[in-house]
């Protein structure tokens, strides 16, 4: 790479964030606007737990790519928002799990399709060969970086 051609906003690392910051922003409008209290990064663990409800903090840290810090403090604010509760695992009691309340259930006929609607808008006029091409290419460059 010749850096005195280097151009930061065409940049990989720029691109991803931007990206990133862009699908989160606009999601946390459209959930704004539809009148729920959730920001994009808890809607992720939300969708996890509609899936597989019961979820210990450390596999939601692990899929989601969130330090466990971070995890810790998005479950704080659903449990203040009273969508999910965290309660002692069956097999071992030091360990906690998460799980929805019937609040948190509620919200997944209602979350999923605006959720879905930022995604078809972010996709739109990709198409499937070309978005399968883009995620090869990410899968590709984070196992590089993870191995």
């Amino acid at each position: 790479m010749d850096i005195k051609k280097f151009d930061p906003n065409d940049a990989l690392v720029t691109l991803l964030n931007k990206t990133t910051r862009a699908l989160s922003t606009r999601l946390q409008s459209i959930f704004t606007h539809a009148g729920f209290n959730v920001t994009s990064e808890q809607w992720m663990i939300l969708i996890l737990l509609w899936g597989e409800d019961g979820r210990s903090p450390h596999q939601i840290s692990d899929i989601i790519g969130k330090d466990r810090a971070a995890v810790t403090r998005l479950i704080d604010g659903l449990e203040k928002r009273n969508l999910v509760v965290r309660m002692n695992d069956k097999k071992d009691r030091r360990q906690k799990q998460v799980y929805l309340t019937s609040q948190g259930k509620s919200m997944e006929q209602n979350l999923i399709p605006l959720g879905l609607s930022n995604i078809k808008h972010a996709q739109a006029g990709i198409s499937s060969k070309e978005l399968e091409v883009c995620k090869e290419v990410l899968r590709k460059i984070f196992k590089n970086l993870t191995s």
